[in-house]
């Protein structure tokens, strides 16, 4: 339909996560990079990273926003082994899945 402008896609969240993408437990470990009003925020689905060390916080206006992508990529790489699933964090998962198999 040419009296229509052209589609536009933006990518508004990034997912963070130790585990392969084809590990069944990917999704219960992963973080978000999420686009906020004002920049961008790291949530684990529930609560957001309030600081950089990494202590979540269920409010979402109390988080901590980043202006620039690449900082809160970071921050989620370095947070993201030690993301906790019923007390098991990401790399203890890891280590404990067969990779052989």
């Amino acid at each position: 339909m040419p009296d229509l402008p052209e589609v536009t896609v933006t990518a508004t969240r990034y997912t963070v996560s130790l585990l392969p993408a084809d590990d069944i437990n990917h999704r219960a470990y992963a973080l978000y990079v999420q686009r906020r009003p004002d920049g961008w925020g790291i949530t684990d689905g529930v609560g957001w990273v309030e600081g950089p060390g990494g202590h979540w916080h269920f409010d979402y206006y109390e988080a901590l926003t980043f202006a620039e992508l690449d900082d809160a990529l970071a921050l989620a790489r370095r947070l993201a082994p030690g993301k906790r699933v019923n007390g098991i964090t990401a790399a203890e998962a890891y280590r404990r899945t067969d990779r052989t198999a």
